[in-house]
């Protein structure tokens, strides 16, 4: 079955927040204290996309400007039961081509100490590993996460 893409706005957050809060994350991590009123926020900071099979969403991503040279990509998640149809790895390039159109050099994630099997997944789109990059919105109650970044442009 295929699916959609659409850009997600702040109005979108009592949808996008059911498919963020079904990735299962490990109830220690702050994602799993995000509520809808953070959905819409952050979402009004930048934007988000959300994926649909049919009318149902079953994946989401959002993205935030962090100065001239960086968006960060945030909050991906895919419904446990539409993974491994390339939804996830749409929404990331969905991120990156705002990225580059918007002349940002570089995409930044940051993963939690408590996800790091998902690893993997962005280093196969092709993110790496930054020790010396920052991650602006690290949760100060969390341990420090893992930070990636990809060239894009700029």
């Amino acid at each position: 079955m295929t699916f959609t893409l659409r850009p997600a706005l702040p109005a979108d957050a009592p949808v996008f927040h059911p498919v963020m809060m079904a990735a299962g994350m490990d109830p220690r991590s702050s994602w799993s204290r995000t509520t809808v009123d953070d959905v819409r926020w952050s979402l009004g900071q930048g934007g988000g996309f959300l994926a649909f099979i049919g009318e149902e969403a079953v994946g989401c991503v959002g993205w935030r400007p962090d100065g001239r040279e960086t968006l960060t990509l945030n909050k991906l998640s895919t419904r446990p039961e539409a993974r491994g149809r390339g939804i996830g790895a749409a929404l990331v390039r969905a991120v990156e081509e705002v990225a580059a159109r918007d002349g940002y050099a570089r995409v930044l994630l940051a993963v939690s100490q408590y996800n790091l099997a998902v690893l993997p997944f962005y280093e196969h789109l092709g993110y790496r590993v930054d020790g010396g990059a920052v991650y602006a919105h690290a949760n100060p109650h969390s341990p420090p996460p893992v930070v990636l970044v990809k060239e894009v442009g700029g």
